[in-house]
Order: C-alpha cells, then sequence, then structure tokens
C-alpha cells in the first residue's frame, strides 16, 4: 500500500513536515546517523528513490518535499486502509473496529454525531 510507510518512511515524512523545507539527501543520511540510526547514503537515497515513485516525495534537482501535507497524507492513508481492507464499505470497517460487537448508546451517538457533520 502507498501511503502505509516503513518507520524510516515515516521519519523522513515527519522531518520533512517539522521543518517544511527542501531537503538533500545528505540532510537526511546526516539527520539519521546523528540521531544513532547509522546508514549508509546509498540506503537513504534508496529510501528517497522509492517514495518519490510512489508519489510520496517531490524532486528538485538534489532536493526533496512532501507531496502531501500531513493531514492530506491521513485522509490519503485512511481511505487507502478503507479501500483496501475493507472494500470500501464504512460498515466493514465499523464491524471490524468494533469487533463485530454491539456499540453502546454514546458510542452510536458519537458515531451519528459525526456522521452528521457530512449532510
Amino acid at each position: 500500500m502507498r501511503f502505509i510507510l516503513s518507520s524510516t518512511e515515516q521519519k523522513i515524512m515527519e522531518l520533512l513536515w517539522k521543518n517544511q523545507k527542501w531537503m538533500s539527501g545528505a540532510d537526511f543520511w546526516e539527520y539519521f546517523n546523528s540521531n544513532g540510526q547509522n546508514c549508509k547514503r546509498q540506503t537513504i537515497n534508496t529510501y528517497l528513490s522509492r517514495m518519490t515513485q510512489k508519489g510520496l516525495l517531490i524532486k528538485n534537482e538534489k532536493k526533496y518535499m512532501y507531496a502531501y501535507t500531513k493531514e492530506e497524507f491521513e485522509e490519503k492513508k485512511a481511505e487507502e486502509v478503507l479501500n483496501t481492507l475493507y472494500e470500501g464499505s464504512l460498515e466493514k470497517f465499523v464491524f471490524a473496529l468494533t469487533g463485530n460487537k454491539k456499540i453502546n448508546s454514546d458510542e452510536a451517538a458519537e458515531l451519528k454525531k459525526y456522521l452528521d457533520k457530512f449532510d
């Protein structure tokens, strides 16, 4: 799945979202190695290349930026999970979430209140 990330990919995205600026492969390599995750430059470049191919990053010469804000990314990820694992069915998702058990009246009211926002 495109929006399900490995821990390293997640760290790359979090760093870009936090800094909100274009970063080079060397910047990422320096960050990982100074934070106890020793890795080779080629490893970082492979991650960046794959993430660019998946459409998660934008490359401008030798620098990278996120293609989606964190909020946009989370929306896309939720949509991908819903469509891939639950055939796009909110009903199947809720059944899976609740373990196919009934929800109490407070939970039902909260869910209804949330769903009413979309009317």
